[in-house]
């Protein structure tokens, strides 16, 4: 950046340079670029998605993909009408706990709550075909959070919590190669809980990672937490770059989001004190931080 006054005084930069250093880290109530997360459109999903817990974008039909707690086949909810239909047929069994999906080209992948995938090829009429794979960690795990990293040809499951990280005071990521089909055995990554506490300036902040994706316009990385009400921006190796308080009004248990490929932003709640609700956020270009 060039001043053009150079007889600014010393005091004068130096004031300047922070709050332009400041700008860089947005926190609070505020909006990433591009967004307003105060005034979404919001419309209600149907009672069969009272349980919303995943949420992607479909590609080869312009639609969104989403599973429930409590249900066994995965929907299509068509962004248009916001009607659902029946994407697959039973394709889970019965109290699987599926957290998180992801469709990949010809293949749909579901997240269970323990570290467990389960690849179903798209359209799936049995289960015949599925295949399981399972990051195999040690105690007492939960997951609900999966999503696509191409610079790392990976799928990467984010812990909402695990044994291995208590006392740490991270959250760890994990990655299972597409070409492989296996699970590192190492973490890919872990994300400061202590960043996201510093940007929120909330010491009590929880970072419980509920769902998460990358927007294909700044290729950052949008994690949401339920538990505590936060959207947290990162860069593909979990490095906390801003941090937003979410209102519970707006999102009572926000569980799934996803993004169109022109950047707009969907997020799903679960019905926790009515109908679950499907919030969109249009991509804004000249829309600025706030």
């Amino acid at each position: 950046m060039v001043f053009q006054n150079q007889c600014l005084p010393l005091t004068g930069i130096v004031l300047i340079t922070l709050l332009l250093l400041g700008g860089c880290k947005n926190r609070g109530n505020g909006s990433p670029q591009g967004y307003d997360l105060n005034n979404p459109k919001r419309s209600e999903l149907g009672k069969a998605l009272n349980e919303i817990s995943g949420l992607c974008y479909n590609k080869s039909d312009s639609s969104l993909l989403a599973i429930s707690d409590s249900k066994e086949k995965v929907f299509q909810i068509d962004l248009k009408s916001r009607q659902l239909k029946d994407y697959t047929t039973k394709v889970v069994e019965s109290g699987s706990d599926v957290e998180d999906i992801v469709k990949l080209d010809t293949s749909l992948f579901l997240l269970k709550s323990k570290g467990i995938l389960v690849e179903i090829p798209d359209k799936a009429k049995d289960t015949s075909a599925i295949k399981t794979y399972d990051l195999g960690l040690e105690g007492s795990n939960d997951f609900e959070t999966l999503y696509y990293d191409p610079s790392a040809q990976g799928l990467i499951l984010l812990c909402k919590t695990c044994a291995r990280e208590k006392g740490t005071g991270v959250r760890t990521a994990f990655r299972f190669d597409l070409r492989s089909r296996t699970f590192e055995n190492t973490a890919f990554f872990t994300i400061s809980r202590g960043q996201v506490k510093t940007l929120l300036k909330n010491a009590d902040a929880k970072f419980e990672p509920s769902a998460a994706a990358f927007n294909p316009v700044n290729k950052r990385l949008f994690i949401l937490s339920s538990a505590g009400n936060l959207l947290v921006v990162a860069d593909n190796r979990g490095q906390v770059i801003e941090a937003y308080t979410l209102n519970p009004d707006l999102y009572p248990q926000a569980e799934g989001i996803a993004f169109a490929p022109n950047g707009d932003m969907y997020i799903s709640n679960e019905g926790k004190n009515g109908a679950p609700t499907l919030l969109h956020f249009p991509y804004q270009n000249n829309r600025k931080k706030k």
